[in-house]
């Protein structure tokens, strides 16, 4: 049966509106139009695709992030480095003690590269053990927030939560978007970035893998604390990388992000042989004038060689910096200046329900209204009704539903957005605005975004 001619032209005009849309949110706008963010871009549009042989379900979209070098700068040295550097300085003149270490005086006379010397860099730790040895976590805590309020970096100028890179921003934010966990496995402390991970990236600490001391429980002043010591010391580098992944993550990872061959056992195990299909990344610096350049011979960090090498055997995606970024930095101050926080109140077009995805163009919407009115369309039929909302929970009372007939596959579509709803205990709004419906587990049934006026 030919369909009529204006049923065809309203069909074309709306792939042309979804077209356009698309065009003008751009995820990913530090990123010139190079091959590196279309890999990046046709990766992601694969994995989301439902009912492909490549579709990854949600809780399967693990990312991994390298932090020093990957997400942050890494020079002149690592800036746990430099915060150690500063503590020490600070510490020596009220303990006297400490000048004897032959580790000390390197810090002191600025010998980095002393302290960079071994495996997993052990002056440096070294220092650590003198200084955190025995300190609670909560006064770590402290003197990590102290420091990063106030310490700049010496050739920026900048706080060093400043020196972060916008195009990883953006990817990690698009990624999120698109129902993938983010975490950073990095060889820095994890103690140190987990005080501001979450600030600077969106990252919780509990996503955040790195390297680790045993910790210790004692009552102070009959106050549970928790003492840090460098016993047993799991260093999350090279090898030790995918290990920590498995420890503390549990999940094979499908993308991973890094900048140095400290990466390259993490890249290897996300991208070769796994089961799913997997993309891998090398942040190369290339760009002496807006950050550094630097593979072969680094002068702190970030030594580039053989994950360089192997990159196109592996088909990991290589990022030229100078080429491939038009801005380097990010500012979050900045960036936040006029922002407010996203409300639940609204209108909300379903993107993802239960972790099967929607199908295109089949708008399944939610609007709620602050007297807890309840008002949708599940892509065929409208419903209303009343919520319950309380602090972070919500829950739907009885929906009153029109019953018209649709296609099979929308029919599917609506009773698995009605099923979702009836689980519906509580809700987080995250940074990029999305809404996400939770069930008594905290697992995200339905996520949605919201709907433009």
């Amino acid at each position: 049966m030919k369909k009529p001619a204006f049923r065809t032209t309203i069909q074309t005009l709306l792939v042309l509106v979804f077209a356009s849309q698309a065009l003008s949110q751009d995820p990913l706008p530090s990123w010139n139009e190079t091959a590196a963010k279309k890999s990046i871009v046709a990766f992601v549009e694969k994995v989301i695709q439902v009912g492909t042989s490549e579709f990854v379900p949600e809780p399967e979209r693990i990312a991994v992030f390298d932090n020093d070098g990957c997400l942050w700068c890494e020079n002149p040295i690592p800036f746990q480095a430099a915060f150690a550097l500063d503590d020490i300085k600070r510490r020596t003149p009220l303990e006297p003690a400490l000048n004897s270490d032959p580790m000390v005086q390197a810090a002191l006379a600025g010998d980095i590269g002393k302290l960079l010397e071994g495996k997993h860099h052990d002056g440096l730790m070294q220092i650590l053990a003198l200084t955190h040895t025995g300190m609670t976590t909560d006064a770590f805590n402290g003197q990590v927030k102290n420091w990063i309020a106030t310490a700049k970096h010496p050739r920026f100028g900048k706080p060093y939560t400043d020196l972060t890179y916008q195009p990883m921003q953006e990817l990690l934010r698009y990624l999120r978007t698109n129902g993938f966990k983010t975490f950073i496995v990095s060889g820095g402390g994890a103690d140190f970035m987990r005080v501001w991970s979450e600030d600077v990236y969106g990252i919780p600490p509990e996503n955040v893998v790195g390297s680790t001391g045993n910790v210790k429980f004692e009552l102070r002043d009959g106050k549970p604390t928790l003492v840090k010591t460098l016993d047993h010391l799991f260093v999350d580098d090279k090898e030790g990388k995918p290990v920590g992944i498995h420890q503390f993550i549990g999940r094979r990872p499908i993308a991973c992000f890094g900048n140095s061959d400290g990466d390259q056992a993490m890249l290897e195990y996300t991208t070769i042989g796994n089961p799913r299909p997997s993309f891998g990344l090398i942040v190369h610096h290339t760009d002496a004038d807006r950050e550094y350049a630097y593979d072969a011979n680094p002068k702190s960090s970030g030594k580039l060689t053989g994950a360089l090498e192997v990159a196109p055997k592996n088909g990991w995606t290589v990022v030229d910096m100078k080429a491939d970024w038009n801005q380097i930095w990010s500012n979050p101050k900045s960036d936040s200046v006029g922002v407010t926080k996203p409300s639940l109140f609204g209108k909300w077009l379903a993107e993802d329900i239960a972790g099967k995805g929607v199908i295109d163009n089949a708008q399944t919407t939610l609007e709620l209204t602050e007297d807890g009115s309840v008002s949708g369309n599940t892509c065929v039929n409208n419903f209303g009704g009343k919520a319950t909302i309380e602090g972070q929970k919500i829950v739907f009372g009885p929906l009153a539903m029109t019953r018209r007939a649709g296609p099979p596959a929308l029919m599917n579509q609506e009773s698995r957005y009605a099923n979702a709803l009836e689980k519906v205990v509580g809700f987080r709004l995250d940074e990029n605005g999305l809404l996400f419906l939770v069930d008594a587990d905290k697992k995200a049934v339905l996520r949605f975004s919201k709907m433009k006026k």
